[in-house]
């Protein structure tokens, strides 16, 4: 079995397991006997139980991408520890000089969720420096700040701005998605958006524009 097929299996497992049980409750030892590995197995792929659930996202996430975003408009991370480089995790869509289309990319995330509903209601019930939250929160900020820089096209703003920009942002959407995830009255996750999908990408252009105008006056 090829690395990728075990990891995909570890993963599997512990999504079988948290159809019985709340991830909290699911060990290390519970996932490799489940799957038939062994500890040294599990930690030659993973650094924690953790680790492996922000796995089964960046899966997960890359397979919504590559059936709905333009193979082009692909991101995709360099080479690092704990990052995942033959993975897209996010779509970066020009649609002029100063503006981006994020549509696809919030599309993309939501059918990922839609796709082990459950499951990811689980997974993202946390919000400790480990959780699946957290993880996105600091998955997306670097990403985000690209597409203020984008947006900005040489334009002056400074860093500590930019950053602000991306945290607040990338926050708030992981917020919005997580809880109508756990919201078990919510049966479509992007049905409220209606035409404003891409309200991220717009908002960020308005205000950097606005900012800039006030800025040379």
């Amino acid at each position: 079995m090829g690395s990728s097929d075990t990891m995909a299996l570890l993963g599997d497992t512990l999504i079988e397991l948290s159809e019985r049980a709340p991830l909290e409750k699911i060990s290390i030892s519970n996932i490799v006997d489940a799957s038939g590995k062994n500890r040294k197995t599990f930690y030659y792929h993973f650094d924690s139980k953790e680790a492996l659930v922000h796995w089964t996202f960046r899966r997960d996430m890359a397979s919504m991408l590559l059936q709905h975003a333009n193979p082009d408009t692909l991101v995709y991370e360099t080479q690092g520890a704990g990052t995942y480089p033959t993975l897209p995790y996010y779509v970066r869509k020009k649609i002029g000089v100063r503006s981006l289309d994020g549509s696809p990319f919030i599309l993309s995330l939501a059918a990922c969720f839609e796709l082990r509903r459950s499951y990811y209601a689980k997974a993202l019930r946390p919000v400790g420096a480990d959780s699946l939250r957290a993880y996105l929160k600091r998955l997306y900020t670097p990403a985000m700040e690209d597409d203020v820089l984008s947006i900005l096209s040489n334009r002056y703003l400074p860093r500590n701005n930019v950053r602000f920009l991306a945290e607040f942002y990338v926050g708030a959407l992981v917020s919005y998605f997580a809880e109508r995830v756990i919201d078990p009255s919510c049966t479509d996750l992007v049905e409220d958006m209606g035409p404003f999908d891409n309200l991220v990408h717009s908002s960020l252009e308005w205000e950097i524009k606005e900012q800039q105008l006030r800025r040379n006056l």
